[in-house]
């Protein structure tokens, strides 16, 4: 794909409404994850001065980097999507449990003896990784080839068991899928497939809690709600998580959507477009790791096709602008560290509003001095190595 940004706009008729991912689901997953003792809410910063360089009226970005201690977003959606499939598993109501009454007693004996497993490009393998330690089970996590050294120890670290294969993400998932079946482990995973579809919407019902979290933070800075959200997606279950409870909360007023994918893994881009479902094969290479996935969550693709307005697929130097800019702000605005796949909707938004070659861009999305843009930073700088490269030495540079 030729150009560093390619936009497809799509014309929403109806919206279809998930009723599962809605300000009471948040709600829910915040009573429940509040009695973990590590939580608490990430920051939202306000980037004011960077807002007027842009020519917007407002930049809020998520720093999901504070999560948990897990440097990214997932631990939230998998804490809650595993709790919740244990629940399932042992006939119990979430609503009516705690965190401590999953770690203790005769309830605990019973948990320990699940072995979970997981197909990763690093972030929910270590979210995973961390929900076992826990709760005292025995996980296994299979990552892709091409895995960096970092993001293989940083889950070895967590005590879970590595195993790097020799095939991409979506056929990594596919070893896993058997593997699960053949020795009757809990697979907790990111991703849904026809058969496979519940314990991933348990974990996007957790990710809600990032975007009721955001919306109480912005109007306490004074914004009622966010006129644009530009969301990177890989399988999509993060983003649809966060779109479809503003879409709930909102209605027809809801905020204009955006989803972000790097070229060579732009499952969504290319489905959109075809006006069906598109699944990318090959090596997916991409520095953005956490997005490096070919096939969608056939259950966000389905009902997200009806209420994102625009999907943009971006060269790997998006990313790397949006890593050092939020790296090195302007005036008074807090640095944000954050990582490849972190960066990309601050990179498409500095893209799009700093560059004249994407003024017709920026006019569909309808950019301009009024607009309040949320951007959520998934994860800082989970491969550090890499975080060096691209804003220490300026590899993938911008034009």
């Amino acid at each position: 794909m030729n150009g560093d940004c390619a936009y497809y706009e799509k014309k929403l008729e109806t919206h279809k409404l998930c009723d599962f991912l809605t300000e009471d689901t948040a709600k829910d997953v915040e009573r429940f994850v509040s009695t973990q003792k590590d939580y608490e809410r990430t920051p939202l910063v306000s980037l004011d001065c960077m807002a007027q360089r842009l020519g917007v009226a407002k930049i809020y970005v998520k720093d999901e980097s504070k999560r948990m201690g897990l440097n990214a977003f997932k631990a939230v959606g998998v804490f809650y999507g595993a709790a919740k499939a244990i629940c399932r598993e042992l006939g119990l109501d979430i609503r009516s449990i705690t965190y401590n009454d999953l770690v203790s007693g005769e309830l605990n004996r019973k948990i320990k003896q699940f072995t979970f497993v997981a197909a990763t490009d690093g972030n929910h393998g270590k979210g995973l990784a961390w929900v076992a330690r826990q709760l005292g089970c025995k996980c296994c996590i299979y990552m892709p080839k091409n895995t960096t050294q970092a993001r293989v120890k940083a889950i070895e670290n967590l005590g879970a068991q590595v195993t790097v294969t020799q095939c991409n993400y979506d056929n990594t998932l596919r070893q896993v899928i058997e593997l699960a079946k053949e020795n009757g482990w809990l697979h907790i995973q990111d991703q849904a497939w026809d058969g496979y579809t519940e314990t991933t919407n348990f974990i996007s019902e957790g990710y809600t809690i990032i975007a009721h979290e955001a919306l109480q933070q912005m109007k306490q800075d004074g914004t009622d709600a966010p006129t644009h959200i530009i969301l990177q997606a890989g399988a999509g279950s993060f983003a649809f998580g966060i779109f479809e409870y503003y879409a709930n909360v909102f209605k027809e007023k809801k905020p204009y959507m955006v989803i972000a994918e790097p070229h060579n893994a732009n499952c969504y881009y290319r489905s959109i477009q075809r006006e069906e479902f598109t699944r990318i094969d090959g090596e997916l290479q991409t520095v953005m790791a956490g997005l490096s996935v070919g096939e969608a969550n056939i259950v966000a693709w389905d009902y997200l096709q009806h209420i994102v307005n625009g999907y943009i697929s971006c060269s790997d130097s998006v990313s790397a602008l949006g890593m050092r800019m939020l790296g090195n702000p302007c005036g008074t605005d807090e640095r944000v560290i954050s990582g490849e796949s972190g960066a990309l909707g601050f990179g498409v938004l500095a893209a799009v509003c700093g560059n004249e070659e994407y003024k017709n861009i920026r006019e569909q999305m309808k950019l301009d001095e009024n607009s309040k843009v949320l951007l959520i930073s998934t994860e800082g700088d989970t491969d550090p190595q890499m975080y060096r490269k691209i804003v220490w030495e300026g590899m993938l540079p911008w034009k």
